[in-house]
């Protein structure tokens, strides 16, 4: 069995941004993302109404270099204007080769 060494990058934000984050994840070289909901609580509390939107937790599988430039843009483009968060973990994935 071969595995192979990739990232996990995980990006919890606001929904409103959900369509803009992929667009750009995909441009910065991702080949696929997954998303789902997201709840929970951080420094500024818990949202305490629907009309606040929902945040949502995007994945990406990619290479080292893809994940430094995705984190990057994130850090420059999105960290001054939203509320967001955004971590790397090492990972290995059988068939590497769909991620890179």
């Amino acid at each position: 069995m071969q595995l192979y060494p990739l990232k996990l990058v995980t990006i919890i934000a606001d929904e409103v941004i959900q369509k803009k984050l992929t667009a750009d994840i995909k441009k910065l070289g991702a080949k696929g993302y997954t998303i789902g909901k997201a709840h929970g609580e951080g420094a500024k509390g818990e949202r305490m109404s629907e009309w606040e939107g929902e945040n949502v937790r995007l994945e990406t599988l990619v290479s080292e270099s893809v994940a430094e430039k995705i984190m990057a843009h994130l850090a420059k483009e999105y960290f001054p204007n939203y509320t967001i968060i955004a971590y790397l973990s090492d990972v290995a994935v059988l068939r590497g080769e769909k991620f890179t």
